[in-house]
């Protein structure tokens, strides 16, 4: 990965002030409220989770500004939509600027995140990235951050579930050219790196047909691999799908998933099928004890009337350490040291710690899927199965690691 704020720290050495293209759009003299800007698909094909992004991001603004703003300034969100299109994305970037917006939240999807972040050192503005994992986007620009893990992260995690814990060895990896595949090529790439690196084996990769079908003929391969556990990294119906295609031809092992999992879309298309042993990330947890979270949860369900979910607690805690960065700064060497500040936070989502070069060290959930038999009925639902901190993974192994 690219080191891009050593090469910020020797420009400030050599020329004795922060170049021009690292200083923000921010006049510190102003007194005029920071615009803010969140791109979000709000008609894109991910419109859904846009209209969950944009109610936690309404909720922490409200805090922010209810605790004296940001830096004495008041907050002004503007939620612009980007349709999910790189035609919408520029249109929205483009509103951006117009509306001398100060900093980004990017969202959803790794496509959609990856159309905007290509803007955001020209544009000199801070980017938080709340939920898409891509290894890659940190890479782009140093002024784009995150508060989602990153790909990597979040197999390594399941990877030690599976080996360490599970003792389990031989696996398939699915890659989804239908859903999502950017993010399903990353998923893959990076759960079968974490499998080998612990000593498991990776028996086949298959990439699924173009078409969405499933065929027989392509399972009774995988299942004469006689692997232990297969990844489906897609979301929603479409994984809930494949997930019974697989369950239906008698794979009887453990099916695993990425936090697209963490979906009730996906646990909902589940309904009146036993899905058997299966284990995904996730962001959020309702379990989660935090102050933070429990304050987060009374606001949210008076203002809008639900409980909040992954992509609202992600959202709302993005906008939230966005804030942290943008007080009091107007150049981007400060605002990444106000960024590195957070250590230690209990924010809505996760315990969060930001680390240099954009990294950073934060909750990471498990969830396993159970099911409620009344009224004669399957009813699924995710529940809890572990949380960690992911600076503490190699612990977690040691103590968790089953006896020979």
């Amino acid at each position: 990965m690219k080191s891009f704020l050593p090469v910020i720290a020797a420009a400030l050495l050599l020329s004795g002030c922060v170049p021009e293209e690292f200083m923000l759009r921010i006049d510190p003299e102003a007194q005029t409220p920071l615009v803010v800007a969140a791109l979000l698909p709000l008609s894109g094909t991910n419109r859904i989770y846009a209209e969950q992004m944009r109610e936690g991001l309404l909720c922490a603004e409200s805090d922010i500004n209810a605790n004296g703003g940001i830096g004495r300034r008041k907050l002004q969100l503007e939620i612009l939509d980007t349709a999910g299109t790189a035609a919408g994305t520029r249109d929205a970037v483009e509103k951006a600027e117009r509306l001398n917006a100060v900093g980004m939240i990017a969202g959803y999807s790794t496509e959609e995140v990856s159309m905007i972040i290509t803007h955001s050192a020209r544009l000199r503005m801070p980017t938080v990235i709340p939920l898409a994992t891509s290894m890659y986007h940190l890479q782009v620009s140093p002024f784009v951050y995150r508060n989602s893990y990153s790909d990597a992260q979040q197999m390594e995690v399941l990877a030690a579930y599976l080996l360490s814990w599970r003792d389990l060895r031989r696996g398939v990896v699915l890659i989804d050219p239908v859903d999502a595949p950017e993010y399903s090529r990353g998923i893959a790439r990076n759960f079968a790196q974490a499998v080998t690196d612990l000593g498991g084996e990776i028996v086949q990769t298959t990439i699924l047909p173009e078409s969405g079908e499933v065929p027989f003929s392509l399972v009774r391969e995988l299942l004469a691999r006689a692997p232990e556990f297969i990844i489906i990294p897609s979301q929603g119906k479409r994984a809930a799908n494949i997930l019974k295609t697989l369950r239906n031809n008698g794979f009887s092992g453990i099916l695993c998933g990425p936090d697209s999992w963490d979906d009730t879309e996906f646990i909902d298309a589940l309904a009146d099928f036993e899905p058997g042993d299966c284990i995904y990330t996730a962001f959020f947890s309702p379990e989660n004890p935090s102050a933070e979270f429990a304050e987060f949860r009374r606001k949210f369900r008076a203002r809008f009337f639900h409980n909040p979910e992954a992509c609202e607690t992600q959202s709302y805690d993005a906008l939230k350490f966005l804030a942290i960065g943008l007080a009091g700064v107007d150049n981007l060497p400060d605002f990444d040291k106000n960024w590195r500040s957070i250590r230690n936070h209990n924010g809505a989502a996760a315990i969060y710690t930001m680390l240099k070069k954009g990294e950073i060290d934060r909750t990471i959930y498990l969830n396993s899927i159970g099911v409620r038999r009344g009224s004669g009925k399957l009813v699924p639902y995710a529940r809890l199965s572990r949380k960690l901190q992911y600076s503490k993974l190699e612990d977690y192994k040691i103590t968790e690691t089953p006896r020979k």
